[in-house]
């Protein structure tokens, strides 16, 4: 059988967005038959916070012929993608974030000039992004499923979850501001995500009111459904490919180029669910809605209706 074996990164020591993509797809190809499995250098095993029904490989020591499938993603060093390249194997490339490619490719080369046999990415945004600069006739596009959420708490807290690391700057200017400019509800708790177990996540969204989107260059952009799924009000960045679902009827969000604004944005929440807990319900509901479009079955058909036209 065929192998279709997903290079992922060497680092995952830590919780990363991505490679938790990487490893649905390869459990749910392997629930279907399929014999994909999922490859680095890391030399831990498979992490406890992916599905735990995909297959880790060391790529070290993994055998790949001629026939199987190589999956690439888009932060590949530059001597890795070249070797790649030069292999008797079919390539797929699968982007998560278009704004990496630039870490690999020079100016003057598009993915669209490699032998490069198909192309896969999570969002539109990327989507237009390859048709446009490089040269890609027809990316398809397979959404990721969002976990399902834990229910909302019976009554949320007045507490902002956020994950700063994209957007530390910012982050401090929100604080800052609340603290100067608000001292009068400066002592609202923020409980940050950031490499937090995906099972803690969703327990701290899940009793929060507001989630503090500090999304910055994403090809999609996660934790704002996830909030949305654990029925947070949205407030801040789209981060670019977060446009691939963020509308005024689902968040309140923040494109300025500098974030002076986004504390009153912050706080007017705020201010807004300490004198009503349902001021947002209609957002709430919408951003609901909109999460409704990245389930299991959702990227379970997208991916196999893929690789079964691929093969």
């Amino acid at each position: 059988m065929v192998q279709i074996v997903y290079a992922t990164v060497k680092n995952l020591d830590q919780p990363i967005g991505g490679v938790i993509v990487q490893a649905a797809h390869v459990a749910s190809l392997r629930r279907a038959g399929f014999d994909a499995k999922i490859a680095s250098s890391y030399e831990g095993g498979l992490p406890p916070w992916v599905d735990q029904d995909a297959v880790f490989e060391n790529s070290n020591q993994l055998a790949i012929g001629p026939g199987d499938i190589l999956v690439l993603h888009d932060s590949l060093p530059r001597h890795t993608f070249d070797r790649v390249m030069s292999m008797p194997v079919r390539r797929v490339f699968f982007c998560q974030n278009h704004y990496f490619l630039g870490g690999t490719l020079q100016p003057h080369e598009r993915l669209s000039d490699f032998p490069i046999d198909a192309f896969l990415c999570v969002s539109e945004p990327i989507a237009a992004h390859l048709r446009d600069a490089h040269g890609v006739a027809d990316p398809f596009v397979i959404r990721p499923a969002i976990r399902p959420a834990i229910g909302p708490a019976d009554e949320k807290k007045i507490q902002v979850c956020y994950m700063p690391r994209k957007r530390m700057i910012e982050f401090g200017s929100v604080m800052y501001g609340l603290r100067y400019l608000y001292p009068h509800i400066a002592g609202t708790p923020f409980v940050s995500i950031h490499n937090r177990h995906p099972n803690d996540v969703a327990a701290i969204m899940a009793e929060s009111a507001v989630f503090l989107s500090l999304s910055r260059n994403e090809g999609l952009g996660l934790p704002p459904l996830e909030a949305m799924a654990a029925g947070c009000v949205v407030v801040g960045y789209h981060g670019g490919g977060g446009l691939d679902y963020a509308t005024a009827a689902n968040g309140r969000w923040y494109d300025e180029a500098t974030p002076d604004n986004l504390v009153h944005l912050l706080a007017e929440t705020i201010l807004s669910l300490r004198a009503d807990p349902n001021a947002f319900s209609g957002l709430v509901e919408a951003g609901r809605q909109t999460v409704a479009g990245y389930t299991d079955q959702a990227m379970d058909d997208a991916l196999l209706d893929f690789w079964r036209s691929f093969l």
